[in-house]
C-alpha cells in the first residue's frame, strides 16, 4: 500500500503548489487597489499644493485660499489613513507568507521522512536478483504484471519525490525573500507615516493662522456670504425657469397633437393634464437615460483640478456658526483652465449672474448640467454639444480659480461627486 501513500502525498503537494497563483493574485488586487488609491490621492494633494503656491505668490489670504489648504488637509490625513490600511495589508500579507512557509516546511519534512523511508526500503531489497526473484516468485502470470507495474510506479514515485522536494525548497526560498522584502516596505511606510504626520501639523498651524488673519474681516464676509445667497438664489430660479419652459413647451406641443388628433377623429378635445416633469420623446429618453446610466463614470468639466467645496449644507470655512449650502461642487483649477461639456446635449441656456460668473446650462434630455462662474463662454444656445467639447474657460472667485458645477434631474438637485468619475 506504500505506493498509493506516496502517490497521493505527491497529488497534494502538487494541488498545493497549483494553488499559490490564486494567493498570489489575491494579494495583488487587493494591494493594486490600495497602490491606486495612494497615487490618485498623491496627485490631489500636487494640484492642491500648486494652488497654494500660486495663492501665496499673491501674497494675499483668500477663502478660496483657505478652501484650498483645507482640501489639502483632507488629502494629507487620507494619505496617512492610507499608509495605515498599507501597514495592515502588509502584516496581513506577511501573516499569510509566515502561514503558507510553515505548510511548506512541514511538506518538505513529510517528504524528507517519507522518502528517507523508502531510500530505506529499497537497499534492504537492493540488486537485480532480488527484483527478479521479487517478480519470478509470483504465483500467477497476472501477479507477475501487478508486481511489474508496482516496481515501475516505485521507481517514478522516487524521482517525484525528488522532484517536489527540490519544487518545495525553491518556494520556501521565495516565500523566504517576499517576508523579508515585506518586512522592509513596512519599516519605510512607518518612516514616511511620521514625516506626514508632520506635514499635517505644519499644515493645520497655517491653516489656524490663515483663518485668524481673514476673520478679522468679518463684516466683509458677511457681505460677501449674502451676495453669494442671492446669486445662487437667481441660479435656483434660472435653473427653475429653464425646467418650468420645457415643460411648458413639451406640454403645449402634446396639446396641439391631441387637438389636431381630435379634429381629424371628429370628437371632442381631450383634456388638459399639464405633466411636473418633462415629456420627452424618443431621442430625448434615451439621451436621458444614458445620462442616468453614466453615475460615476462622467468625465470631469475641467482637466486639471479638486473639489474645493462640497454639495450641501455646512460650516463656514473661516465664520463658526454660520452655515452655507452649494447646490453643486465648486472645483478649483488652473488660471484660465478650459471648461467642458460632461456630456452631450443641447445648450439651453447662457446668461450672466452677479458672483457668479457667465452661467452655461446644458440639456441631457430630463437632467440638466450647469456650469457657473465662467469668464468667456464659446457656446451658443440652441447649439449641440459633444461630451468634452470646450464650452468657456474658468473664472475666478474668492480669490481662486474655480468654477461651480451642478447636476439637476427635472427640478431634483443631485451630488455631482457622485456622478463624476474618480480621478
Amino acid at each position: 500500500m506504500k505506493h498509493k501513500t506516496y502517490f497521493l502525498l505527491t497529488c497534494f503537494v502538487s494541488l498545493f503548489l497549483l494553488g499559490q497563483p490564486a494567493f498570489a493574485q489575491r494579494t495583488r488586487k487587493t494591494r493594486a487597489q490600495l497602490e491606486a488609491e495612494k497615487r490618485r490621492n498623491l496627485e490631489k494633494i500636487a494640484e492642491t499644493r500648486k494652488a497654494l503656491e500660486t495663492a501665496r505668490a499673491k501674497k494675499e489670504v483668500t477663502v478660496g485660499n483657505i478652501k484650498a489648504l483645507k482640501e489639502q488637509i483632507s488629502s494629507q490625513e487620507e494619505q496617512i489613513s492610507l499608509m495605515e490600511q498599507d501597514i495592515e495589508l502588509i502584516d496581513m500579507e506577511m501573516q499569510d507568507i509566515i502561514s503558507a512557509k510553515g505548510t511548506l516546511e512541514n511538506r518538505l519534512n513529510k517528504l524528507q521522512q517519507e522518502y528517507a523511508a523508502m531510500l530505506y526500503a529499497a537497499s534492504k531489497h537492493s540488486g537485480q536478483l532480488n527484483k527478479l526473484s521479487f517478480l519470478f516468485s509470483a504465483s500467477s502470470f497476472n501477479e507477475l504484471l501487478m508486481r511489474y507495474k508496482y516496481l515501475q510506479q516505485y521507481t517514478e514515485n522516487r524521482k517525484a519525490q525528488v522532484l517536489q522536494m527540490n519544487k518545495v525548497t525553491a518556494l520556501l526560498r521565495e516565500r523566504q525573500t517576499n517576508l523579508e522584502g515585506k518586512r522592509t516596505d513596512k519599516k519605510k511606510i512607518i518612516t514616511a507615516k511620521v514625516v506626514e504626520t508632520k506635514n499635517l501639523e505644519v499644515l493645520k498651524t497655517k491653516q489656524t493662522l490663515m483663518v485668524g488673519e481673514l476673520s478679522k474681516k468679518e463684516k466683509d464676509l458677511r457681505r460677501e456670504i449674502e451676495a453669494t445667497r442671492q446669486s445662487v438664489t437667481k441660479l435656483d430660479n434660472l435653473i427653475a425657469g429653464i425646467v418650468s419652459r420645457e415643460i411648458s413647451r413639451k406640454n403645449k406641443e402634446t396639446e396641439l397633437k391631441q387637438d389636431n388628433d381630435a379634429k381629424l377623429k371628429n370628437i371632442a378635445p381631450a383634456k388638459k393634464n399639464n405633466k411636473a416633469i418633462i415629456e420627452l420623446d424618443a431621442t430625448e429618453t434615451t439621451l436621458g437615460r444614458s445620462f442616468g446610466a453614466s453615475r460615476a463614470r462622467l468625465p470631469w468639466p475641467v482637466q486639471k483640478g479638486f473639489i474645493s467645496d462640497r454639495f450641501g449644507v455646512k460650516e463656514h470655512p473661516v465664520l463658526h456658526g454660520v452655515m452655507i449650502n452649494n447646490n453643486g461642487i465648486d472645483i478649483q483649477t488652473p488660471s484660465n483652465a478650459t471648461v467642458r461639456a460632461v456630456y452631450a446635449g443641447v445648450v439651453k441656456d447662457i446668461t450672466s449672474i452677479p458672483g457668479l460668473g457667465k452661467v452655461v446650462a446644458i440639456q441631457h434630455g430630463d437632467y440638466f448640467t450647469v456650469y457657473a462662474n465662467l469668464s468667456q463662454v464659446f457656446a451658443a444656445v440652441g447649439q449641440k454639444i459633444n461630451t468634452k467639447e470646450t464650452i468657456g474657460t474658468a473664472g475666478e472667485s474668492g480669490g481662486a480659480t474655480e468654477i461651480n458645477f451642478q447636476i439637476w434631474h427635472n427640478t431634483a438637485r443631485l451630488n455631482p461627486e457622485n456622478w463624476l468619475a474618480p480621478k
